[in-house]
């Protein structure tokens, strides 16, 4: 029999395509109908998705988008803290807690930093006398007993470790902050994550169970009862002596607590905005953290801040960022007038950091964007330069300049003011301020003056104003 459908010219090809097969199954008709209700449901939660994605697009476009750059260990991350800490006070709040595990790794990374560089201060002095009683080290017995008891938190830096990211990595340090490299060479814990510290501390604590992780207990309970041992090591005249002829400062490096370890230890303890800001959890890659911004009056304004790596190898990953953003915060630690690149130990830190920012002047793609400069870590610049250290010794430009603070500072400003006129347009604004990131009271001020200058440049560059 002829189907009616080949021979009814009154269809036109649509309807016969859409048509239900003829001699169809009430089987066949139920598979049919249902396989339709799916296609119109993917169709339906596709274009939803895409509403979603044109209005994250748009969001994004409309945000205040911040990139802030630097070298590694030039203050960052810190500087990124203080503006979540200011601008998004619920989240810093519920995230406070787990920075927990982030302080004790800290800690028990710095004890076994002491340990390593006691250790191998006693073996050589082993290789080089077999008579006990020798004086080339005013390290004894004692010392090695106190070593060999603190072994234990060898297990408890692995495990805080693996708490905080399975895709954890150790790497070398790109540049200390407190002076000449020492041996042996601190490796720097370093986890792999692209939403930044976020992602990291979610690992530590869930949302939903709101329980201190069980690592975190265990490793609380081991430490706290390593608390006179590692005090009585730290303390020690012997081990101050043998650090300072190491030239390992650690107390001017990043998430250093030995000096707060009774208050880290008591029962309750609960991370400080301050030990948080202190705290070092190092991540590669791109990070990215979105904030809202009140104006007060105004409507409020999304910013996205991004944190790329600083090391040299890792610069040509920040010229995409060039295109997009508002404003560039460039951090340059002053202090690091003294020291050298791990990466390449020819090169001053410093006067890296000057070349790096004579780059970022000069670049095209940000002849719109604001530059604002941090002249970072003024505080161990100053107590660097009470120490005695002087400057003429590492920038020969200084030459006989008074070495003291106010001086220094300012001279390095006009250098920095100087390379920025002459890579620039005549009519842009030099912005800067020197900082201690650390000093999160003094940088909240500071964060406020870096707000209204970026909106205030904004508004110029899109016509408000």
């Amino acid at each position: 029999m002829v189907s009616r459908h080949k021979h009814d010219s009154s269809l036109d090809p649509l309807s016969l395509a859409i048509a239900p097969p003829p001699n169809e199954t009430p089987e066949e008709r139920a598979k049919r109908l249902r396989e339709e209700e799916e296609a119109v449901e993917v169709s339906r939660r596709i274009d939803a998705e895409l509403k979603l994605a044109k209005v994250a697009l748009k969001k994004r476009k409309d945000a205040v988008q911040v990139l802030v750059l630097g070298q590694s260990m030039s203050g960052k991350s810190t500087t990124i803290k203080n503006f979540q800490m200011q601008y998004a006070q619920k989240a810093w709040a519920e995230e406070r807690a787990s920075w927990k595990a982030v302080v004790l790794l800290n800690l028990v990374r710095s004890v076994n930093t002491v340990i390593d560089i006691i250790t191998g201060t006693m073996e050589g002095v082993d290789l080089l006398s077999s008579d006990p009683s020798s004086q080339l080290t005013p390290l004894n017995e004692t010392h090695r007993n106190l070593s060999r008891r603190l072994g234990v938190l060898r297990q408890i830096e692995r495990d805080l470790r693996l708490l905080l990211g399975s895709g954890a990595d150790e790497t070398e340090p790109e540049g200390g902050d407190g002076g000449p490299q020492f041996t042996p060479k601190v490796q720097e814990f370093c986890v792999q994550s692209s939403s930044g510290w976020k992602g990291i501390l979610s690992r530590v604590r869930g949302p939903s169970t709101g329980k201190e992780n069980d690592v975190q207990r265990v490793a609380f309970q081991v430490i706290s009862s390593c608390r006179d041992d590692i005090l009585r090591i730290w303390n020690d005249p012997g081990t101050q002596s043998v650090l300072k002829n190491r030239q390992a400062h650690l107390e001017d490096t990043p998430g250093f607590f030995l000096n707060d370890i009774n208050r880290i230890l008591s029962p309750g303890y609960e991370p400080s905005d301050q030990d948080i800001v202190r705290a070092r959890l190092r991540t590669t890659g791109v990070q990215e953290y979105q904030f809202t911004l009140d104006r007060g009056n105004h409507a409020p304004v999304d910013w996205i801040i991004y944190d790329v790596a600083g090391v040299r190898t890792s610069r040509a990953a920040w010229i995409p960022y060039f295109k997009e953003i508002t404003a560039l915060i460039f951090i340059a630690p002053l202090s690091s007038f003294d020291e050298k690149l791990a990466e390449d130990p020819r090169i001053n830190r410093l006067e890296d950091t000057f070349s790096l920012w004579k780059t970022v002047c000069s670049n095209k793609l940000l002849a719109k964007v604001q530059i604002i400069l941090f002249m970072n870590k003024t505080d161990i610049l100053r107590k660097k330069l009470e120490s005695g250290i002087k400057v003429k010794h590492y920038i020969q430009e200084f030459r006989d300049k008074e070495n003291d603070y106010e001086t220094v500072s300012n001279w390095f400003k006009k250098l920095f003011k100087r390379l920025y006129l002459a890579n620039t347009t005549p009519s842009r604004e030099f912005v800067s301020h020197f900082t201690s990131v650390i000093d999160t009271e003094a940088t909240s001020q500071t964060l406020v003056a870096v707000q209204g200058a970026i909106l205030r440049n904004d508004f110029v560059n899109t016509g408000l104003l």
